[in-house]
């Protein structure tokens, strides 16, 4: 579940930066698509295998893999044209249904807002979500983050992004997780050849307060991403690796250990996108994550595999 949380979190805030940074892409960045219309809607599917199934935010493993099937509906509305104050809205629902662990099946609903203003090379904004996830049909989470944010264009190569981040984590039916954090982000995305080649290198520091100070800990993220796009009969496809590390170190002692937990994650993933038609792209993709703790439920490694589809209208 460690992945669900960081998608609540994360999704609506990385696909303002990725817009902003398109809107704004120096000299050699791809040629521009097609204009968007005011209002998208995306639907993708795809299946996924994962060597170890599990719920990291309730520390708990399958120990064994499992198959699943991928679904994700969307709606977004972005404000047309190149004013200065920008502002959109969006709605997506996903879910993951697997195929003996039934119990580890996931359902999201999340909404989003963001507004951003343009003061020449200064870009503030704010974005706003609320989610409401569910596990195995029950609800399970219900998350809510307000999140201001600044950004910059130096140059022609480089373009910063630093962001504040409040968030509320309500667990159904286990009160004693509930939490709120406060995280600080930045990241710094470095043109080589416009959109077409780029490095992004990013780094988030969490302090989490739940109700029992036995979940309570001070968290850091580090990652590294780069892409590369390029032409290969009459399609433009685009590679994406990705390296990320995350330690947390937790305040007060577990009493399942009798000591302060300490967990660390490593991942490694490589993704190939493929249009397959105007609108529609194929996705292949292969992780490898490491996760070492002192708690034996979540000191275990998986590989996951995908493929999907995704198509905006």
């Amino acid at each position: 579940m460690h992945k669900l949380i960081v998608f609540l979190s994360t999704a609506a805030w990385i696909a303002a930066a990725h817009a902003q940074v398109a809107a704004s892409q120096p000299d050699g960045a791809a040629p521009a698509q097609d204009e968007p219309g005011a209002v998208t809607f995306e639907i993708g599917a795809g299946l996924e295998h994962d060597s170890n199934v599990a719920v990291l935010e309730l520390d708990a493993s399958a120990d064994a893999g499992d198959a699943a099937a991928l679904l994700e509906l969307g709606v977004a509305y972005d404000r047309p044209g190149t004013a200065k104050l920008d502002f959109g809205a969006g709605y997506n629902f996903s879910e993951t249904a697997h195929d003996d662990f039934s119990a580890f099946d996931v359902r999201i609903h999340r909404a989003s807002a963001r507004m951003s203003y343009d003061f020449g090379r200064l870009d503030a904004g704010a974005m706003l979500q609320h989610a409401v996830a569910e596990l195995d049909g029950n609800e399970f989470l219900t998350l809510t983050q307000v999140s201001p944010y600044l950004s910059r264009l130096v140059g022609k190569r480089l373009f910063l992004r630093f962001a504040l981040a409040d968030t509320d984590k309500d667990f159904a039916g286990n009160p004693a997780r509930d939490a709120s954090t406060s995280s600080l982000w930045s990241d710094a995305y470095v043109f080589l050849n416009g959109l077409r080649t780029y490095l992004v290198f990013g780094h988030r520091y969490d302090d989490e307060n739940a109700v029992s100070p036995e979940f309570d800990y001070i968290g850091q993220r580090l990652s590294f991403q780069v892409s590369q796009r390029f032409a290969m009969r009459a399609r433009e496809i685009t590679l994406r690796a990705y390296l990320r590390t995350e330690g947390r170190d937790y305040r007060a002692v577990s009493p399942s250990i009798g000591a302060l937990r300490r967990d660390h994650r490593r991942e490694l993933e490589a993704l190939a996108e493929i249009p397959v038609g105007r609108r529609v792209v194929a996705r292949v993709g292969v992780k490898r994550a490491d996760n070492e703790s002192n708690l034996a439920a979540v000191d275990f490694a998986e590989t996951v595999l995908s493929v999907g589809f995704n198509a905006t209208l």
